[in-house]
């Protein structure tokens, strides 16, 4: 079983369009406006990246390559940038 842990993948998303209240309501719980979410979760990552859906897409490959990750199980592959919230104890 592989496990993805994305954070904060707002391009390419349908939770963030228009259509959705997701984005106003997560600026909302930063204090922010909706137009600086992308900056704000930039920001607060430890490599100052912003998560892609193709980040996501190469974190998917990874574990679907025998070669790559043959002997790999249970694990899960967080592909956030580094948010320290987030980090294993």
């Amino acid at each position: 079983m592989l496990f993805r842990n994305p954070d904060a993948v707002l391009s390419g998303s349908r939770i963030w369009g228009p259509a959705s209240t997701w984005r106003k309501e997560r600026a909302a719980a930063y204090g922010i406006e909706p137009h600086e979410l992308e900056e704000h979760y930039r920001r607060r990552n430890t490599l100052k990246v912003n998560t892609t859906p193709q980040d996501i897409a190469e974190a998917v490959l990874h574990f679907a390559s025998e070669t790559r990750s043959g002997k790999s199980t249970g694990n899960l592959l967080n592909v956030d940038g580094g948010v320290p919230a987030a980090y294993a104890r």
